[in-house]
């Protein structure tokens, strides 16, 4: 793989040391410079914590401090959130102070479009270059990071996991952190980064891709300020890591508003899917696409192919559902004549089909029965994937209690069984009156760390998603540095 310069950000996401200027006396979720805080008192931060605060003599059990300048011991990290007009003074004592990292949540700046304010920023920018200090921001959320320490926010989840995550915006990258927790996932390092005005979105990705921590990296942009650079980060990245990208402003109005949110320029839609094509980049519509694709990527070998079984479809169900994995990119082929046959010992021939999608009657779901089908999916030559339904509260009122919990231990045997990807299906809105089946069935399989999706249509895009990062990985390999 061609090497590409990571920035050293060791010591933003591991500080020995923070400085909060904007800290509070007051109390409240709405004081953001104290949850930058309790968000490391969360998380057990191991290092000196310093509020600054003009007049207060303590904030949170903490000294606090008037200014930079009168904190005692050195500063590896400094975050404003203070108002505008006053970032520059706070700049200068972190010149004096020799500040390593600065992080702005101040908003206000150049994503306002008007000069004096971008010009404040410049100032702001020019200061922290010269005295070589890194600048995350301004106008974003700055740092999650469970093993340093670090949280924008006092309720993201304390263990840390194997996901990356840099994005444009903090209100997304806080989503993204909840709702990847509700699907299983751990973060290694989360980075909200706003107008990007000195580190940008491809360092971030440098920094990530090098780091051995990180398995998988997402991302939420809006537009870049180095298209270039990114794309050859992310085309020797790729080659190691999946990298999903959920990108903002492709319409007209999206990248207008994109403008006003972290001064970013979005550039072409076509061009994006262009970049992402060629430099390996799985490219979704969603932040719950995203964290169920990465998700997936964790929790599954990538498919040779994009044939796919499914079994839990009935009757029109079975059209239907054909019809969107085949608009979605996915082929649903016939089974081997000898899977067919083999199929037709266990299945009883009453109303049910042995065809795919595969409707196999409460029969085939018998311990013995189960596992010799998903042997049979494993030794097709025709199928790459399954994707398995389950809806949840169908099983616990037709099969009782105790039958569907079986089923789900013999859906977790067959996963490791199968030796393909296996989508499992658990969708929220179940028409059978068993709500809390499908909470005991999420629980059950996050106990096992087995990824579930809340609908068919999710599990296609998915299975997709996860197809073209396999053709991609297989095509031959191309030296970023000859673009």
């Amino acid at each position: 793989m061609t090497q590409y310069r990571a920035p050293d950000l060791d010591r933003l996401f591991f500080p020995q040391s923070i400085a909060v200027v904007g800290a509070s006396p007051k109390t409240g979720m709405r004081v953001q410079g104290n949850n930058y805080i309790k968000g490391s008192i969360s998380l057990d931060f191991k290092g000196k914590i310093y509020p600054v605060h003009p007049q207060a003599k303590s904030i949170l059990g903490f000294n606090a401090y008037p200014s930079i300048r009168d904190i005692p011991g050195e500063v590896d990290l400094v975050i404003f959130s203070i108002p505008a007009k006053n970032v520059l003074p706070v700049m200068e004592d972190c010149v004096a102070k020799r500040v390593r990292f600065v992080h702005s949540f101040t908003a206000g700046f150049s994503e306002t479009g008007i000069e004096e304010y971008a010009a404040i920023e410049a100032k702001l920018v020019a200061m922290a270059k010269e005295a070589g200090i890194r600048l995350v921001g301004p106008n974003c959320m700055g740092v999650y990071c469970p093993e340093g320490g670090l949280s924008f926010q006092p309720f993201l989840p304390e263990t840390a996991g194997p996901v990356g995550f840099f994005s444009q915006s903090g209100q997304f990258a806080g989503m993204f952190v909840m709702k990847g927790a509700a699907l299983g996932l751990r973060f290694s390092k989360v980075v909200s980064f706003g107008n990007a005005s000195d580190l940008k979105a491809h360092d971030f990705l440098a920094y990530l891709g090098q780091d051995e921590k990180t398995k998988v990296i997402g991302s939420y942009l809006e537009g870049l300020k180095d298209g270039r650079e990114f794309f050859q980060v992310a085309r020797a990245v790729t080659r190691q890591k999946p990298l999903v990208i959920y990108k903002g402003g492709q319409t007209e109005g999206g990248s207008r508003a994109t403008q006003s949110h972290t001064a970013a320029i979005a550039g072409s839609p076509r061009l994006w899917q262009a970049v992402c094509r060629q430099a390996g980049i799985i490219s979704v519509d969603s932040l719950d696409e995203m964290a169920c694709t990465i998700a997936a990527l964790q929790g599954n070998p990538l498919p040779q192919g994009n044939r796919v079984a499914i079994l839990g479809g009935a009757g029109g169900g079975s059209v239907t559902m054909t019809d969107i994995a085949e608009k979605g990119g996915l082929a649903v082929p016939h089974l081997s004549p000898s899977t067919i046959a083999k199929l037709r010992e266990i299945v009883p021939p009453e109303g049910t089909s042995v065809k795919n999608p595969l409707d196999v009657g409460f029969a085939a779901f018998t311990s013995d029965n189960f596992l010799k089908l998903i042997d049979l999916l494993r030794d097709d030559p025709n199928i790459d994937a399954l994707i398995f339904l389950q809806p949840a509260g169908m099983f616990y009122r037709m099969l009782g209690r105790g039958i569907a919990r079986a089923m789900i231990e013999h859906s977790l045997e067959a996963r490791k069984r199968l030796g393909k990807p296996m989508f499992v299906v658990v969708e929220q809105d179940d028409a059978f009156g068993f709500p809390e089946a499908a909470k005991e069935v999420k629980d059950r399989y996050e106990d096992e760390k087995v990824p579930i999706l809340p609908s068919f249509e999710m599990a296609v895009r998915v299975a997709n998603n996860l197809k073209k990062y396999k053709d991609y990985l297989a095509s031959p390999a191309q030296n970023p540095q000859t673009d």
